[in-house]
């Protein structure tokens, strides 16, 4: 009897919802993005609960943000967002986040306070483009250049170094030098048994470094 008395308050809140499933137009792999009206941070998932996700502020890329830990809402119903489930705790993120700004009517129920729209303060997060990428030992992977449609990660693809990607967020990188970047390295699997291609890899990051350096003497 209790369980069904707790499951109550949130099948009214989902009952609320909207029946059809998201719909939303892509708006394209991270570079295409329009990031100026974003809060853009490197964060650390803390926790789960319900359909929101606790990150733990690493550093603001963009965007005017203070705290150091900040609530995070992802999909129910018919909403367009990212499924929290795919950010594992522990695994760290940037994240292009939207600021919760008001709350529909049924967007807060008191009673599932875990199962809900949001609240005003807390952060969305699009699943209608490439509005995350993972982060590891200072690079990051995810769908940088595709073009296709619905496709947020390619392993083909090599990891773009978060130096690179915070220069592109300043207006300091273009499109071509990320996809120069992320382009499939050869010779990756002999990476740590052949020094050629180990000096190769230095060299082409050298030249990406450079390049980055010749943009922002020309800004």
């Amino acid at each position: 009897m209790f369980r069904i008395t707790t499951l109550i308050p949130l099948i009214f809140l989902l009952a609320a919802l909207p029946a059809q499933a998201c719909r939303c137009l892509w708006e394209g792999n991270f570079t295409e993005l329009d990031l100026e009206e974003h809060t853009i941070v490197l964060g650390e998932v803390q926790s789960h609960a319900g359909n929101s996700m606790d990150l733990s502020v690493m550093e603001v890329l963009s965007g005017k943000l203070f705290q150091e830990q900040i609530r995070v809402w992802g999909a129910i119903g018919n909403l367009c967002r990212a499924d929290v489930k795919e950010f594992e705790k522990g695994s760290q993120w940037l994240m292009v986040l939207d600021s919760i700004e008001e709350t529909p009517e049924w967007g807060f129920n008191p009673s599932t306070p875990n199962f809900s729209y949001g609240r005003v303060g807390d952060f969305e997060l699009s699943r209608c483009g490439v509005y995350w990428l993972k982060h590891h030992n200072g690079y990051l992977s995810g769908n940088v250049d595709d073009a296709r449609r619905w496709f947020y990660l390619d392993r083909k693809k090599s990891p773009v170094s978060l130096e690179l990607i915070k220069a592109f967020i300043d207006g300091r990188a273009d499109k071509e030098l990320l996809a120069e970047a992320a382009a499939p390295r050869e010779g990756k699997e002999a990476l740590q048994l052949n020094t050629r291609v180990f000096l190769e890899q230095q060299m082409r990051e050298q030249h990406l470094r450079e390049k980055l350096e010749s943009l922002e003497e020309t800004h």
